[in-house]
């Protein structure tokens, strides 16, 4: 007899283990680690995820007394290595089980149970499934059956399908509705309907920094950076590197090669970046590498994009991981190498539950499978500088390898500091300094490009009234309310709440305390920097130089692939300026700026 330990679907603290349900010999070909079934918990029934699968019962349990697992809603997910790191999330955070284990679960999945006005329960099984494009071609007999002289339908198709197989939307399309004479002609074995799947979310990018060409000579950092990724892989116990490398200095190509070698032994990698905007940059570096053998993962994929992404590493297609920290959940069989980029981002720790840390949870995960870790960043956060300097940390090895020199004759840039205060005692007004107007306007000159970054969205960080001193904030989150001028909105960046509503008719005009209409704008946003830059561009305007000035943070970028067309739109302008918020300064190589 076999039994299953079953984490159920619900999220409570309380259920922090598994419960245990015996097999019936009916499912016992069926039933392994990661699938979903339905079981009895508590006289109802209820979902549940397999853990594992044993052949001994718990102890001092009789047997009479073990339930049954009723039913297989679907296949596997996860394997044993997951189960187990799922276990460490609910012990390490405190999280619910079922949380940590629906991090693992097909994308799109939504099986629950629901229970009716008359009291009975009932099973809603949603699944996001493939996608299947039907192509029609001929067979040896169609090429040789010469139609009736009135069967004009097929006379019109069987010349299309002459010149090759034909996609059916592409046949409906040309010839107008052709589904009754394809299933005509398929009787009589003279055309062949074949089912080719769809894979959703493989669109290429045409951003020039997404070329990966490979480099036939490495800097000594980057030599050394690979032998120790190497020496952590063969060691296959789970060892961290922590690569130091200055901005420039020719990480990505330390990442390449370390994936290439990981694929030459038959294992997989998974590569997190900080940043969605990132993805279609690194994504384009590692397929024009590694072809199709990449997969993708990000929040922003549709459920279909995401599922067949996923699926393709689980039916291990794609050996190769990238997106973001969702990616570490992806069911790559034989993990050898896990990559981090600028680990020291806090967009790696989750703020909704379960709240896990990226970088910790790649640790376990690499310990558990045997990988090896790589943490890049060019300014290492504090806990890995201190584990390295340590040697170890929770059994495992830490080492740090810096890398200062940048490949070639590249040189690190010359930064100077202006002190705003002095050029508005000058008289200045503009959020530009006078060393930024002019160096502006030089690259306007040339014909160049331009990347400004300011942490802030937004038109103005507050607004002051000035006959009482009321700032508008959140009531939500008690912090100052930003203005957004293109909305004539007042936004909180913490909760997501605009006004305005009853409290704020007017929130530029009106102040909600004293009714005043002196409301005084305080603080720079990025929609701010953006009219300002197209005044600056007003005079080389009027003389015929265009200047594309593209704005790039959580505003403009709220639907779907909308960072990559702003930064292809930045790529393939003759002269342009991109003002963005830190998204813009997490990674992404301009080679033209």
């Amino acid at each position: 007899m076999l039994y299953a330990a079953v984490a159920l679907d619900i999220a409570a603290r309380e259920l922090d283990a598994p419960f245990t349900y015996r097999i019936p010999n009916e499912l016992e070909g069926e039933v392994c680690v990661g699938v979903t079934v339905r079981v009895a918990f508590s006289g109802r029934p209820a979902i549940g995820y397999v853990l594992a699968v044993t052949e001994s019962a718990p102890a001092g349990v009789p047997l009479e007394k073990i339930l049954p697992v009723n039913q297989v809603l679907a296949g596997a997910a996860f394997d044993e290595g997951a189960a187990e790191l799922a276990g460490w999330m609910a012990r390490e955070y405190a999280a619910p089980l079922a949380d940590c284990v629906r991090l693992f679960v097909a994308p799109g999945q939504k099986v629950r149970m629901t229970k009716g006005q008359d009291g009975s329960w009932s099973l809603t099984d949603k699944q996001v499934g493939e996608v299947d494009d039907r192509w029609v071609a001929l067979t040896e007999e169609g090429r040789a059956f010469t139609p009736r002289k009135n069967a004009h339908r097929q006379r019109s198709l069987l010349e299309a399908l002459g010149e090759g197989p034909q996609r059916m939307a592409e046949l409906n399309a040309m010839l107008g509705a052709m589904g009754t004479t394809v299933r005509a002609l398929e009787k009589r074995g003279l055309v062949e309907v074949m089912h080719r799947r769809i894979v959703r979310g493989m669109a290429a990018t045409s951003l020039s920094s997404a070329a990966a060409p490979r480099h036939e000579h490495l800097t000594a950092g980057q030599t050394a950076a690979l032998a120790a990724i190497g020496e952590a892989m063969g060691a296959a116990s789970g060892d961290v590197v922590v690569v130091d490398g200055v901005t420039g200095s020719g990480k990505t190509e330390v990442y390449l090669r370390a994936i290439e070698r990981a694929l030459e032994t038959g294992g997989g990698a998974i590569c997190l970046v900080p940043e969605i905007s990132l993805t279609a940059q690194t994504v384009g570096r590692f397929r024009a590498r590694f072809g199709d053998k990449v997969a993708v993962l990000h929040s922003r994929l549709s459920e279909g994009e995401r599922y067949d992404q996923w699926d393709l590493v689980r039916q291990g297609i794609a050996r190769v991981v990238v997106g973001a920290r969702s990616a570490l959940f992806a069911p790559l069989k034989e993990v050898a190498l896990v990559v981090i980029d600028e680990e020291h981002e806090g967009s790696y720790k989750q703020d909704k539950a379960p709240r896990y840390h990226a970088r910790e949870v790649a640790s376990e995960l690499c310990r558990i499978k045997g990988a090896a870790l790589v943490l890049g960043s060019a300014t290492p956060s504090l806990e890995s500088l201190e584990r390295s300097s340590v040697g170890h940390f929770r059994g495992v090895r830490w080492s740090r390898v810096e890398m200062r020199e940048r490949p070639g004759t590249s040189r690190l840039p010359q930064v100077r500091i202006v002190d705003m205060a002095h050029q508005f005692r000058d008289g200045g007004r503009s959020v530009f300094s006078g060393v930024l107007a002019r160096a502006l306007a030089e690259v306007f000159e040339r014909r160049e490009k331009a990347v400004l970054l300011l942490n802030r969205r937004g038109f103005a960080t507050f607004l002051m009234c000035r006959e009482c001193g009321c700032v508008p904030e959140c009531p939500h989150c008690s912090v100052p309310l930003t203005y957004h001028e293109r909305a004539h909105a007042l936004i909180c960046h913490t909760c997501g709440s605009s006004w305005p509503q009853r409290a704020f008719p007017d929130p530029s005009t009106s102040c909600p305390n004293c009714g005043s209409r002196y409301m005084g704008a305080f603080g720079v946003g990025t929609q701010r920097v953006e009219d300002e830059l197209l005044m600056l561009t007003e005079p080389f305007e009027s003389q015929g130089k265009h200047v594309e000035v593209i704005r790039m943070d959580a505003d403009t970028t709220r639907t779907k692939g909308a960072h990559e067309k702003l930064l292809e739109q930045f790529d393939d302008a003759e002269c342009a300026v991109l003002v963005g918020t830190q998204m813009i300064a997490k990674g992404l190589d301009f080679p033209e700026v």
